[in-house]
């Protein structure tokens, strides 16, 4: 039966790809005949790519958003098709919500909550969740896993692991690494799998930001928290860029928002640094959708199941990163992104150092307020793909979270200033008078690592 549900998830896999394969052929021929511009044919191809992940389905969706976050493998015009991927497949049937609670907590949903709304708040590829009361009167989410979502999600998995490897065959493409892509791909769709993970990273977030009265994170329901139902408050509030267009609708906008709005991106600013440098353990999936604004102007995060984690070493190594760049020594930030690189070599070393340094010119001497984050990030990116270089996972996760909380800070307020907040920060932290790391080994400009 494995073997036979295997096979039909393959062949309609293949049906999708040479169904969107043909739609994009048919249309960029055109496209080319018209003498339509480059940029065009680019946006016609990730309009495509988006369309074949939609049809794919739950864990290709998951997928497709997980590769939006690695601009150091993809050209910008596919991660920003892919940042559109709405994470809604449709609702699965309230019978599969009382099911799950069932099997999974021991006593039937009518026994576990006073109320409890059969129409999902939210469905997405892997879960969806309701509103629900306690009998104490709490109001809770309940988060319910999709039925057989664990096989769906498996089956995926080795078709594109097989088709890693036909990849693998060419030469060319070997460099990418697509094996060990689809298997870091896998480890990420895993963890948001199993809800005990989410429990863990939601509790040792709480901890981390016990003292801080501005954050929040939704408070767990403990007893009621299993590997695949997630009990937790429910948030009163507002997606942050909702709460920014309600803002900007008020026709006698008073001063006092304003400084709200300059107080909660500095807040903004002030949880990123912390998770990244203090903590090294940080939201790897922060985009606006997951951060909400309360009544009393509070920063909620939420959706915690997938984090990325520094150690004491990547964390130096990232403040020294900024550091150089802020000194304009490109050779010094070539040689850090190397070191945190998991591939097993670079072609051409001194082009990528001398590609890095061009970088470092382009934006050198700039004030800080010109800079954007975002753009320094993409043009930085680019680079590492033109010369196939693979960064750790957890770097790229850590500038995505850096660029999407600039886009929301300066939505927020347009004169704020990332990099301004953060050197009163680096200062109270020794990271930059750390022992620089050692020099890439490798001869003949191949850069080599166990």
């Amino acid at each position: 039966m494995h073997a036979t549900r295997f096979v039909a998830r393959t062949l309609a896999i293949g049906f999708f790809l040479v169904k969107q394969g043909l739609r994009f052929w048919l249309v960029w021929l055109g496209l080319v005949l018209t003498l339509r511009p480059k940029a065009r044919r680019q946006e016609w191809f990730a309009a495509c790519v988006l369309a074949l992940f939609r049809d794919l389905g739950a864990t290709f969706i998951k997928v497709g958003q997980i590769m939006s976050t690695r601009p150091d493998l993809l050209p910008p015009h596919i991660i920003h098709a892919l940042e559109t991927l709405q994470d809604n497949v449709g609702p699965f049937p309230f019978s599969e919500v009382q099911r799950t609670i069932s099997a999974e907590l021991g006593r039937p949903l009518g026994e576990l909550f006073a109320e409890f709304s059969p129409t999902p708040i939210a469905s997405a590829s892997v879960a969806q969740v309701h509103k629900a009361r306690l009998e104490s009167g709490r109001i809770v989410a309940v988060k319910i896993k999709r039925p057989k979502i664990d096989a769906i999600v498996e089956f995926d998995l080795l078709a594109m692991r097989l088709f890693a490897q036909i990849l693998e065959l060419a030469p060319s493409l070997r460099l990418l690494a697509p094996v060990e892509t689809v298997a870091e791909f896998g480890r990420g769709i895993r963890m948001q799998l199993d809800f005990t993970l989410e429990a863990d990273n939601n509790r040792r977030f709480q901890r981390l930001f016990e003292g801080d009265r501005d954050v929040l994170f939704p408070g767990l329901v403990d007893e009621l928290c299993t590997r695949s139902v997630l009990v937790m408050d429910f948030i009163e509030g507002k997606k942050v860029l909702a709460w920014v267009r309600e803002q900007d609708a008020r026709p006698d906008r008073p001063a006092s928002s304003d400084d709200a709005r300059k107080r909660l991106a500095q807040i903004g600013f002030r949880v990123l640094l912390k998770m990244i440098f203090e903590d090294g353990f940080v939201h790897a999936d922060l985009h606006p959708g997951n951060i909400f604004i309360t009544a009393d102007e509070r920063v909620a995060i939420l959706d915690l199941g997938l984090v990325g984690e520094l150690d004491a070493t990547h964390r130096g190594a990232f403040a020294r990163y900024f550091a150089a760049w802020a000194s304009g020594d490109g050779k010094t930030m070539a040689r850090l992104m190397s070191e945190m690189s998991p591939s097993r070599e670079i072609p051409n070393y001194p082009a990528f150092e001398t590609a890095v340094s061009e970088f470092v010119a382009r934006w050198y001497g700039k004030r800080l307020g010109e800079v954007e984050v975002s753009k320094v990030f993409f043009d930085m990116m680019g680079i590492l793909r033109r010369h196939r270089v693979r960064v750790n996972a957890t770097f790229t996760l850590v500038n995505i979270a850096i660029a999407v909380t600039e886009g929301i800070g300066k939505q927020l307020d347009p004169d704020v200033d990332l990099m301004a907040t953060a050197l009163p920060f680096f200062a109270r932290h020794d990271f930059f008078t750390a022992a620089a790391p050692p020099p890439p080994p490798g001869q003949n400009g191949v850069h080599r690592t166990a």
